[in-house]
């Protein structure tokens, strides 16, 4: 009988150590509260089709962006854990409101470039933070570069040669349709 008790307390253990979501068995302070709308919010990014999980959403849009790395939660994690010091945030969720307030608010004199797929990206040269977000408001990241200024003239570069090699090409294709 005692085998028994042992052993359904090691399966119990086991069962918790395992669970995916570890908030479910924590008990949470005030300020580590969830973002409004955690449980049940059905929100989607872009890239929904590859995580199709309902992603949580804060003031109506999704919390983060989700990608071939992970979901829109693992992504607002590892953004976390890499630069939620630097900003000064104690919990992911604070982290996020942090990011969200960023991309839908910049400072003024914060400047902005917008890639052909929609995504947005920020940098205010006061806070040197970088930010990029989706069309839809989901952040992809947001941290503050080494470099500073020369981290955002490199991103400013790498999308206008993008820009370039696409518009090339769409010409060189519309010279080859026209027989020209």
């Amino acid at each position: 009988m005692q085998y028994r008790h042992v052993l359904s307390l090691g399966l119990a253990l086991v069962l918790v150590a395992a669970c995916e979501r570890p908030s479910a068995v924590a008990d949470k302070t005030p300020d580590q509260a969830p973002v409004q709308g955690h449980e049940a919010a059905p929100a989607r990014t872009a890239e929904a089709g590859r995580n199709a999980a309902p992603v949580r959403e804060l003031d109506g849009r999704p919390i983060w962006s989700s990608s071939r790395r992970g979901t829109a939660e693992e992504n607002a994690q590892r953004a976390f854990d890499r630069n939620g010091e630097a900003f000064g945030a104690r919990s992911l969720d604070e982290f996020i409101r942090k990011t969200h307030a960023f991309v839908t608010d910049p400072p003024r004199g914060t400047e902005r470039l917008t890639r052909r797929n929609g995504d947005v990206l920020l940098y205010d040269p006061k806070g040197n933070v970088f930010a990029v977000a989706t069309k839809d408001g989901a952040p992809r990241t947001m941290f503050k570069p080494d470099e500073g200024a020369a981290y955002w003239q490199e991103q400013k570069d790498r999308e206008a040669r993008q820009t370039a090699r696409s518009e090339t090409a769409r010409s060189e294709r519309g010279e080859r349709d026209s027989g020209g």
